[in-house]
């Protein structure tokens, strides 16, 4: 296992002694952080920036859709951020109307663009939109594809959907298990914090944690990832909990 945290803002860099970050963006964002076209260019300076410290960096775009009519707009972003990446870039699941599964013209379409990115760097899919249908979106578009295109499971966003997260890993087939690349780390709670649910620090023998250890006793060279929307040290407490597993 190799851990790494979330940043959003240039002075985010090199916060926190771990060897690898995430970089994420937003196409839009209300709360005080960049996002468009200087989210894009901040993103971007920021794995310069991280380069230079030997930082590694992987990018997550959020709401960036490669399914509707924002794919073209999605796609560009997707290219300037490869033509960035160190260790690729990883994208959500996404959903037709109404909660459903992706029409076939808009599953052929996410497909299309999928491998598009995965030609220029690796790509990760990860669980956002419907953890319970998760299963049958990477088999459908991540399995057929070609190794540059991997699994990231949001162990938080299992627990968030109503999902037991450690029993879902237990029952993950092998051959999902084979393609995972990262995994996101945080806690759901009942109560809110900044209006969500998710992205609390980690708490000592939460499930998340639990399923976590599961996990690594069935593949082991994952990049954990903590996903923490953290408060008065919740990173801290987050990252030695599992430098201590």
């Amino acid at each position: 296992m190799k851990l790494g945290y979330r940043i959003i803002r240039p002075h985010d860099v090199g916060s926190y002694p771990l060897a690898f970050v995430q970089i994420s963006l937003w196409r839009i964002a209300n709360w005080g952080v960049a996002d468009g076209e200087r989210g894009v260019k901040e993103a971007i300076d920021m794995a310069g920036e991280c380069r230079r410290r030997g930082i590694r960096t992987v990018f997550h775009p959020l709401e960036y859709p490669l399914s509707n009519e924002h794919e073209g707009r999605t796609l560009d972003v997707m290219r300037r951020l490869a033509a960035a990446s160190d260790l690729g870039i990883i994208i959500h699941d996404e959903g037709g109307r109404d909660g459903q599964r992706l029409s076939t013209v808009e599953a052929d379409r996410y497909e299309k663009k999928v491998k598009e990115i995965g030609a220029l760097c690796p790509v990760s899919i990860e669980n956002s939109y419907n953890s319970g249908d998760i299963t049958w979106f990477w088999e459908r578009f991540v399995l057929p594809a070609a190794d540059s295109v991997s699994i990231t499971l949001d162990i938080g966003h299992l627990e968030l959907a109503g999902i037991n997260s450690t029993a879902f890993v237990r029952n993950m087939p092998d051959r999902l298990v084979e393609r995972m690349k990262f995994v996101h780390m945080h806690h759901h709670n009942e109560a809110e914090l900044g209006g969500v649910k998710d992205h609390w620090p980690l708490e000592p023998g939460c499930r998340e944690i639990e399923a976590l250890k599961a996990l690594l006793e069935r593949k082991q060279d994952l990049r954990v990832i903590l996903e923490l929307d953290a408060r008065e040290g919740g990173l801290q407490r987050s990252v030695e909990l599992l430098q201590n597993l």
